[in-house]
């Protein structure tokens, strides 16, 4: 008897360590859909800290310039997020996708004609069909 109480009390303690742990997991990223992308979304740490990485600050402090939003949608297994600046001439938009798999983050920024594109995959966009359409990517044949 005397080792009970030390046991039960590491036993305590564990549990209390793997309760406390899972209580600390980010919600999913799907209560997203329908919403808009706006500052909220944009600090999200799944969002931001990918972001933060692949801009340079000058872009990431210029995501809150796109203040004209489309509610996000899902597409696959993607998130995808589309906003553009008011009244810009020539047209100024941002399309952004999150892959819901493996938090992936893909930007892209259009002025005009000039697109930049930005990835957490090496700047690659080997994205589906659907998803590259929706970020104004697709080849129109």
């Amino acid at each position: 008897m005397k080792f009970a109480k030390p046991v039960l009390l590491l036993a305590m303690l564990v549990l209390t360590c793997v309760y406390g742990s899972s209580q600390t997991r980010q919600p999913s990223m799907t209560r997203w859909i329908g919403k808009y992308p706006d500052s909220r979304f944009f600090t999200q740490p799944q969002i931001k800290t990918p972001l933060r990485r692949i801009l340079t600050k000058k872009d990431f402090d210029a995501i809150g310039d796109y203040n004209l939003m489309v509610p996000i949608k899902r597409v696959g297994d993607y998130l995808v997020a589309y906003s553009q600046i008011k009244y810009a001439d020539p047209d100024e938009s941002l399309s952004l996708a999150y892959g819901l798999k493996d938090n992936a983050v893909y930007v892209v920024f259009q002025k005009g004609e000039e697109r930049r594109k930005f990835s957490t995959k090496n700047n690659e966009f080997n994205l589906p069909d659907d998803v590259l359409e929706e970020l104004g990517l697709a080849h129109k044949e």
